[in-house]
This record gives structure tokens, C-alpha cells and sequence, in this order.
């Protein structure tokens, strides 16, 4: 059962790496307004705090707009000030919805040890860490009188079953896109290897019974020929090869495996190692002569 009623502006309260963001991607994308992001928005980084005034502002036009039309919200930053919490429960209630309050329970020593392993732009200072740890920590126990229509913590949320539930949704719908799995392969297969941005440019060519399919990557006038290759008893071992020219100077193509986006850049630019080159008519060839 899930403790939060939807719609509502869900607000996430804990101090820097108290996991805050991890468990507010549990919610649909849509649903998250994270403040960091709107800091990298309006600057370019971030963890620009200079730019939290204008992150700010551009966040909360926007949890207006949506409470506005009923959506529901997770506000995903630290919350530690009693006004700035106020103002997300006033700007709910306007709206007729609830404001509920998801306090993180992790431990000072967890938050110092995940804020220590950020990048450096996105590092808080030890000293900030605690603060923030301390005020939550005075700040919980009055936080239904401060206007929140419901307080939990994350330990009650259970929102691991949810997302183990859309990943296979999605799976599913990935698979009911037709009937021989094509968009399946397309989606899944190309975003495994090369992700979500090239998985978008992949499309089949070339489908015939019993043959390694082909396909390709093109944006403008760019094309990289792809097989995707199921010879290996093991499917752990399958995985696209990409055609380049053959270094033999034959007129047959010829594949190097690509298992990565930095393969195929190195595809792109010529700029491969020629042991791992395989070209079939040369192959071919040389048997022929062996055998004569």
C-alpha cells in the first residue's frame, strides 16, 4: 500500500548524500523536479551554487504549473529550512492537493561517506553535511505542524518492488512491439551496447531467416553498417560487429567486434586495431591457396 496519495507535492527531506535522488528516480521522470538539475540548466554545472537562486526560481515556476493542472510532484532537494518547506506545503494547498514530507533516515557517517565519493563540483563541505543532518534531525518531529498532510520515512515507502515492477513493464512492452521481436532487438540491444542517444539512430536493414541481421546507425549523410552476431554457444558472448574497409584491400567487407560507443568512434575514425579485423573472402582465399 502505498502511504503517499497522488496527486500530491512529494517533498524530500535529508541532507546531502542521504540519497535523496536515488530514491526520488523511483517516481516517473516527469514527476521530478531535482534542484541540481536545474542549477546545471541555468549554468551549466550542476553543483554551481551560485546559480541556486535562479535554479530556484525556475523550479518552483514549474511545480506551480504542474499542481496547477493536478500533476503530481517530487521536489528532490535537502529541505532543511522551515520556510522553504512551507512555502512547497502553502503552494500545494493552494492548489487543493496534499503535501507529503519523506524524511531520509540515513546515518551521518553513510552521508559523509557517499558526499566524499561525489565528483568535486558536487562535493558539499563535511561541515555542511552535518549541519544539514542536525536541523533535519530537530526539524522531524514537527513536521505535521508544519503543514504536511503526511510524514514518512523512507523506510516505509517499499518503492524498490515498484521499480522492479516498471523495469518489467517496460520489458514487456518492449517485447508486444510486434510479433518477431525487431523493435525489441532494436530498443534493447542497441541501447545495451551503445546507449539511449545511438540506440535512437539504429535501425534494421537487412532481416532474413537464418542470417545474422543487419542494421545500421545514420544521422545526416553518417552510416555505420552494424550485424548484430549470435554465432557463440553462450548468448552472453553475442554482440555487434561493425563493417569497415578491408585492410587486405579486397573488395569483400570486412567486421571488427563493437561493444561500445568508444568502438564505434573508433570505427568512425579509421583509427582501429588491425589485429582485430576479420574479413571473410580474404579468409577464404588464403584456405583456398592452403589447400592447393
Amino acid at each position: 500500500m502505498n502511504p503517499i496519495p497522488e496527486p500530491s507535492a512529494i517533498v524530500m527531506i535529508g541532507p546531502s548524500g542521504s540519497g535523496k535522488s536515488t530514491l526520488a528516480r523511483t517516481w516517473p521522470a516527469d514527476y521530478r523536479l531535482e534542484l541540481d538539475s536545474y542549477r546545471w540548466t541555468v549554468s551549466g554545472d550542476a553543483g554551481d551554487q551560485e546559480a541556486t537562486a535562479d535554479a530556484v526560481f525556475l523550479l518552483t515556476s514549474v511545480l506551480e504549473r504542474r499542481l496547477a493542472r493536478g500533476l503530481t510532484c517530487v521536489i528532490d532537494a535537502t529541505h532543511t529550512g522551515i520556510e522553504v518547506r512551507k512555502r512547497t506545503i502553502e503552494t500545494a494547498h493552494a492548489h487543493g492537493l496534499p503535501a507529503a514530507a519523506v524524511v531520509m533516515t540515513t546515518s551521518l557517517p553513510q552521508c559523509l561517506d557517499r558526499n566524499s565519493r561525489r565528483p568535486a563540483n558536487r562535493r558539499v563541505p563535511d561541515e555542511e553535511v552535518r549541519r544539514q543532518h542536525q536541523q533535519i534531525s530537530i526539524a522531524r518531529p514537527g513536521l505535521h505542524a508544519d503543514g504536511f498532510d503526511h510524514v514518512v520515512t523512507d523506510t516505509r515507502l517499499m518503492r524498490m518492488r515498484l521499480l522492479l515492477q516498471r523495469a518489467v513493464d517496460r520489458v514487456h512492452a518492449d517485447h508486444q512491439v510486434d510479433g518477431d521481436h525487431t523493435e525489441y532487438a532494436r530498443r534493447v540491444l542497441a541501447r545495451r551496447f551503445f546507449g539511449e542517444d545511438l540506440a535512437e539512430t539504429f535501425h534494421w536493414t537487412h532481416l532474413r531467416p537464418h542470417r545474422d541481421p543487419i542494421g545500421a546507425l545514420a544521422v545526416g549523410g553518417d552510416e555505420i553498417t552494424l550485424a548484430y552476431r549470435t554465432w557463440f554457444p553462450d548468448p552472453m558472448d553475442w554482440g555487434f560487429e561493425a563493417q569497415v574497409p578491408c585492410l587486405g584491400g579486397c573488395s569483400g567487407p570486412a567486421w571488427m567486434p563493437v561493444r561500445s560507443p568508444m568502438d564505434l568512434l573508433a570505427v568512425y575514425d579509421d583509427d582501429f586495431p588491425e589485429d582485430i579485423v576479420r574479413c571473410d573472402r580474404c579468409a577464404a582465399g588464403a584456405t583456398t591457396r592452403e589447400a592447393v
